[in-house]
């Protein structure tokens, strides 16, 4: 369990997977994510729990509020772990309205980043994202990632094409920050 002042972050449970569903399946949530292609079913994101408790590749995390009722809010995870070039791939969701434009998805990536470079020894972590989802790129961007590269066109949705955003952080680059 990884936690800050405001949030946990935890291994996902059983009691956790009927909502981890509805995010999936939920329009304004999976807005810009190919996730909202297709429907997802209780019985899929109970296999990928299953999965992901013996997967050594991808770590996946429940992102909790430190409230009363400890309201599971979103998921963060690192994942297509190379551990020869010691490098991963962050996905984040906050799922729950309530947690949207709070600054907890900044706060889940710095405590998943921490995790990842002191105690994972990963040199470098990227992570990916269309272009219109401005809450995902400024939550990257205040964790010291920097875009690498756009994938011009590379999503398409409602009749409309979207950039990919790629980003990345080194973990030197993330050291030098944490001296300032």
């Amino acid at each position: 369990m990884l936690e800050s002042e405001k949030i946990i972050l935890r291994p996902f449970e059983e009691k956790d997977l009927e909502k981890w569903t509805s995010w999936f399946n939920d329009k304004d949530t999976t807005l810009y994510m190919n996730k909202r292609v297709f429907p997802n079913t209780l019985a899929q994101q109970k296999a990928h729990l299953k999965n992901s408790k013996v997967d050594k590749n991808n770590v996946q995390f429940a992102i909790v509020l430190k409230n009363e009722e400890r309201s599971l809010i979103g998921s963060i995870g690192i994942h297509k772990i190379d551990w020869v070039h010691r490098t991963g791939d962050i996905s984040i969701l906050i799922g729950e309205k309530i947690g949207l434009g709070k600054g907890i998805g900044k706060e889940a990536i710095k405590i998943l980043v921490n995790h990842a470079f002191l105690k994972m020894n990963l040199r470098k972590i990227t992570a990916g994202m269309w272009s219109e989802n401005i809450g995902s790129k400024k939550a990257f961007e205040a964790n010291g990632f920097s875009l690498e590269g756009t994938r011009r066109k590379q999503f398409e949705a409602n009749g409309k094409f979207y950039d990919s955003f790629e980003y990345g952080l080194l973990r030197d680059e993330w050291e030098e920050r944490q001296n300032v």
